[in-house]
């Protein structure tokens, strides 16, 4: 008896396992319907005004002391890099309303001297501060 009711739940399990993989291989040869394309959103109609100025983006508005000093620091940059012994420093260079500020390090007083001078002779600086640092070694 014991056995009988073994077999039968081994027979029941059989058969249950049978049935799922025949379900599951049934449904492989089936494809899903396709997904719908997402539909294109249109932009934004312009708002129309009344005004009868360009629709035209306007450059943005530089402030012409701004615009200097950055071309005075341009000017110093290059006159540093241009001299053989300055260019291997790194000289910061600060400017506003012609007064040019200088900082970094060099080796030697010379070479700090030397670099107040090149950038007093550029047209447009009206005065030199460096806060250049003596390091040797550098």
């Amino acid at each position: 008896m014991r056995f009988r009711s073994m077999k039968l739940g081994v027979s029941t399990l059989a058969a249950a396992i049978v049935a799922t993989w025949g379900l599951s291989i049934a449904g492989c040869g089936k494809t899903t319907a396709p997904e719908e394309p997402a539909k294109a959103v249109a932009p934004p109609a312009p708002i129309v005004g009344s005004s009868t100025k360009s629709q035209k983006a306007e450059p943005p508005r530089v402030d012409p002391a701004v615009a200097r000093d950055a071309a005075l620091v341009e000017a110093v940059k290059s006159a540093l890099a241009a001299d053989p012994r300055l260019k291997s420093f790194g000289i910061d260079i600060r400017a506003a309303d012609g007064a040019v500020e200088l900082f970094g390090t060099v080796d030697t007083k010379s070479s700090r001297d030397k670099a107040q001078k090149i950038v007093a002779a550029i047209d447009g600086v009206k005065s030199v501060k460096s806060r250049i640092v003596l390091v040797s070694g550098s």
